[in-house]
């Protein structure tokens, strides 16, 4: 009786490997007309992934942008809120009494004082504002608040003013208090300014705006000469008091242009941070497009190719049963 031959037996080996190859090649076509991408990407850049490589290298890079605009952004947008606030705060306190100059009763310099007094403390607070956990203006130390609390400004102011007789007098020592560097400048307790933060490849913004800027500290300055009023400064002595009430006026109405010139010099800010994003979202953009075409299948041409290996498995599987019966006849023998 006649066997399968040593030759029939490793042509159903080659055939079942050959079938098993081509239905993983089917496998992998189906499911690159499916998912849109191809099933060997290495094959379909020949090998070359430096050209991948830039660009997933382009998309970190603008990913780590978009960080630092978002965070830019919502910085600069708090900074320019709170100093809305501070205008807001100054004006309301101070342009009645500018309306009733030399006309300013006993208590209406009190009630300006008292004002005064508590409108300090909103304005610290609002210099002492947190966006996402960072005080927006204590500079590279952004977990701590910029200024300390505002009775304690007001004491030191007091010590510093200690002895003056008149308005003049106590309107020149707070003045000196709050240009020393020994004295408002040593209450600040902030960092220095921040780095400028890189927005886009080759741009960087300035984010340097701390609670030491002119336009801050003048305002600081007209309210807590105000309300050194509520603290008894000058008692008894309506006149001086009065004196002092119209030059605290004075000096936040004076403090509107540099508060004003600040706010723009962050709006700039913000607008060169608003379009480095959009620039930025272009870009990423059109990186990602490349990226996808990169690795993406063309479904006409996967289409076509699965048709052929279907036909090729079809031909194989007719070819392996043909040996087969062959082989059994043989056996039969």
């Amino acid at each position: 009786m006649s066997r399968i031959s040593l030759g029939d037996a490793s042509l159903t080996n080659i055939l079942s490997r050959q079938g098993t190859q081509l239905r993983a090649q089917i496998q992998r076509t189906a499911n690159e007309i499916a998912s849109g991408r191809k099933g060997d990407l290495g094959q379909a850049l020949r090998g070359d992934f430096s050209p991948l490589l830039a660009v997933d290298a382009s998309l970190a890079r603008l990913k780590s942008f978009a960080g630092n605009t978002a965070e830019a952004a919502f910085q600069t947008a708090a900074q320019q809120s709170a100093l809305a606030g501070l205008s807001g705060l100054a004006v309301d306190l101070a342009a009645p009494l500018l309306r009733s100059k030399d006309m300013a009763t006993v208590a209406q310099v009190g009630l300006f004082g008292a004002d005064a007094r508590g409108r300090l403390a909103s304005a610290m607070g609002l210099v002492n504002t947190e966006a996402g956990g960072r005080a927006i203006f204590a500079g590279t130390a952004t977990g701590t608040p910029p200024l300390g609390p505002a009775e304690d400004m007001l004491t030191a102011l007091e010590t510093a003013a200690a002895g003056a007789t008149n308005a003049s007098q106590v309107a020149d020592a707070v003045a000196t208090w709050f240009s020393d560097p020994a004295d408002y400048a040593a209450f600040y307790q902030g960092g220095g300014p921040l780095s400028s933060s890189p927005v886009a490849s080759g741009e960087t913004v300035d984010l340097a705006t701390t609670a030491l800027d002119p336009a801050i500290r003048d305002t600081l300055h007209g309210f807590a000469l105000a309300a050194l009023l509520d603290r008894g400064v000058l008692g008894g002595n309506h006149e001086e008091r009065a004196d002092l009430a119209q030059r605290a006026a004075g000096l936040l109405q004076g403090s509107q242009e540099s508060r004003v010139d600040l706010a723009a010099r962050i709006g700039m800010v913000e607008a060169r941070i608003e379009s480095a994003a959009v620039r930025n979202s272009a870009e990423e953009t059109a990186l990602g497009i490349l990226r996808s075409e990169t690795g993406a299948a063309d479904p006409y041409e996967a289409a076509t190719r699965l048709e052929e290996l279907r036909g090729q498995l079809e031909s194989l599987y007719l070819v392996t049963a043909r040996v087969s019966r062959l082989s059994l006849v043989d056996y039969l023998r």
